[in-house]
C-alpha cells in the first residue's frame, strides 16, 4: 500500500511540473528533454499503481460472479 500511495504522490508531483512547464509564456523556453523526463515518470508511477491494483480488481471480477 506504501508503494502505491508513493507512486501516486510522485505521479501529482509531476503533474504539477508538467503543468508548470507548459505554462511559459514563450514557446522557446520550453524544454522538450524534460517534458519527455517528466511525461515518462508519470507513466511509470501509473504503472507502479495499476501493478499494485490489479490482484485487488481480479478478487473484485471474481466475487462478482
Amino acid at each position: 500500500m506504501n508503494k502505491a500511495l508513493s507512486a501516486i504522490q510522485e505521479a501529482s508531483i509531476s503533474v504539477a511540473c508538467l503543468l508548470e512547464d507548459v505554462a511559459v509564456n514563450d514557446s522557446s523556453d520550453l524544454n522538450l528533454t524534460e517534458l519527455k523526463t517528466d511525461i515518462e515518470h508519470l507513466q511509470d508511477q501509473i504503472t507502479i499503481i495499476e501493478n499494485y491494483l490489479e490482484p485487488f480488481v481480479k478478487r473484485t471480477k471474481n466475487e462478482t460472479k
